[in-house]
């Protein structure tokens, strides 16, 4: 009787696995903190007071004024535009590749109300589109609290380009705490404003003092807020 070796069987297993999508982003290391152009502006897209997360009673990013209203127009912006074909566009612009700050408009304001001009520069390699309204509101108490409520949208949507390293502003008006019943109105100092980058549910913090209505404004708003786009 014949003895056979075991044949040994040899599986051979051919996958190839090809790693083509990338996430889209810049590439740019941050340490979450940049400072603002105003001189005692600067923002942080982290830290105090908490940004990111919306305090007790804050409206979320999407009825706060973040975003682009469905009914709003959009025009092409002006301030910060590329004139690019878009083939290096990185999509819609996020907290990750945006600087966000504030100054003061030319003017300064009138009677009864001031103005800010809240920045938003691409820090990215590649051009991306900021489109409509920032959401915005006060907080303080050191601790991100949200003061009042949010601002109110004025006028149209606008879509701005930003090619790396351009920026663009939205206007904000704030009315005087004075001019609202203190007893209702329950004047503070708030220690900044929380911002929602356009279409956002992540927010920039921008240091401002400023006196504000941490109660009811009678139904006029102390905040509004123009689309991207708007300089004055």
């Amino acid at each position: 009787m014949s003895t056979h070796p075991a044949r040994p069987v040899l599986v051979v297993a051919a996958l190839v696995a090809t790693l083509g999508a990338t996430a889209c982003g810049n590439g740019l290391e941050s340490d979450g903190a940049v400072t603002g152009s105003g001189p005692s502006t600067t923002s942080s897209s982290s830290g105090s007071p908490s940004p990111a997360t919306p305090a007790p009673g804050e409206s979320s990013p999407s009825s706060d004024g973040t975003g682009t209203s469905p009914s709003a127009t959009s025009t092409s912006g002006t301030s910060g535009t590329s004139g690019s074909s878009g083939d290096d566009r990185t999509g819609r612009c996020t907290l990750g590749h945006l600087a966000v700050g504030a100054r003061s408009p030319e003017g300064g304001g009138s009677a009864g109300s001031s103005y800010l001009l809240l920045t938003f520069r691409n820090t990215g390699s590649g051009t991306c589109v900021l489109s409509g309204f920032p959401g915005v509101s006060f907080v303080g108490k050191g601790d991100g609290t949200q003061l009042g409520a949010p601002a109110v949208r004025t006028g149209s949507a606008r879509t701005v380009d930003l090619a790396a390293g351009g920026s663009t502003t939205a206007l904000l008006r704030i009315a005087d705490a004075g001019a609202y019943d203190e007893r209702s109105c329950a004047p503070t100092t708030a220690d900044g404003f929380r911002v929602y980058p356009p279409g956002s549910t992540e927010a920039a913090y921008v240091e401002k003092k400023v006196q504000v209505c941490q109660g009811s404004t009678g139904g006029s708003p102390q905040l509004t807020i123009a689309s991207v786009g708007t300089s004055g």
